[in-house]
């Protein structure tokens, strides 16, 4: 078993790195989270949007028992200023609610990282939607 210092070194995190696993077993859907790094007692935390619960943090090695596949890290490429201030940004969404089109997990590090919410996600599967029903409204004008 792995310890969370074990995991936080593996995958050489660092606090507002992105950490992106996998929301289904195909990996079309993923799941984004913040590192926010590790308190005083040496405890490592991630900050994250869960779908009925909101912006919540959670301890690291609790989110990977639960998400143990990792499909990628993204470093955070800011300054240490900035990266101080995602992760203040990411403290203060604390209780945000989740809402799959409007506020998800992908979205809220997006607002942590940048200042900006907003889904790839969800504007792939919106414009993917939008092209299949207007695919659909011309074959039947046919």
């Amino acid at each position: 078993m792995y310890t969370e210092n074990d995991l936080v070194n593996h995958y050489n995190l660092k606090p507002a790195d992105r950490v992106v696993v996998p929301k289904s077993g195909f990996q079309i859907v993923q799941h984004h989270a913040l590192y926010l790094g590790y308190d005083e007692y040496g405890q490592h935390w991630i900050a994250e949007n869960k779908i009925g619960i909101g912006v919540t943090v959670t301890r690291a090695k609790d989110f990977f028992r639960v998400n143990p596949n990792v499909t990628r890290v993204e470093p955070f490429s800011g300054s240490g200023d900035e990266r101080k201030a995602a992760v203040q940004r990411a403290l203060r969404l604390h209780g945000r609610p989740y809402n799959l089109i409007n506020y998800n997990c992908e979205h809220f590090v997006n607002h942590a990282l940048k200042g900006n919410a907003h889904s790839a996600q969800v504007a792939n599967g919106l414009g993917l939607m939008a092209f299949f029903l207007v695919l659909g409204m011309l074959s039947r004008g046919k």
